[in-house]
């Protein structure tokens, strides 16, 4: 069964620097951030396997987006799950400094846990 996108609390870790999805009081995925003479930047996402396409990673880009708007710079995007969903959702693209050409594969440690 999938949660409905109001089952997805979004809250923000500012010591570890991440935004964090929760699911019935488990993280299942986490947004990070850096922050760099005042400019905010959006990193990197992931979403635990079984609980993608659940609108989780949606979640997660729309808080974090309007948390960091409030401070009036631009945020930097380098995730390229943000940068698909600035595209989509156009309100955000002043807000925003998408750079794709800094896009880079990674693989998290729970990721590695499949062997891939």
């Amino acid at each position: 069964m999938q949660p409905s996108p109001a089952a997805v609390e979004v809250h923000k870790d500012e010591t570890a620097r991440l935004y964090e999805a929760l699911i019935d009081g488990q993280v299942v995925g986490t947004l990070a951030y850096e922050t760099t003479g005042g400019r905010f930047s959006l990193t990197h996402s992931y979403v635990d396997h079984d609980r993608r396409h659940q609108g989780v990673a949606s979640a997660m880009a729309r808080y974090a987006l309007e948390d960091l708007s409030r401070s009036r710079t631009k945020i930097g995007i380098y995730c390229g799950f943000v940068a698909d969903y600035v595209q989509a959702h156009p309100d955000w693209k002043d807000a925003v400094d998408i750079n794709r050409s800094a896009f880079i594969a990674t693989n998290t440690a729970r990721d590695t846990s499949n062997g891939h």
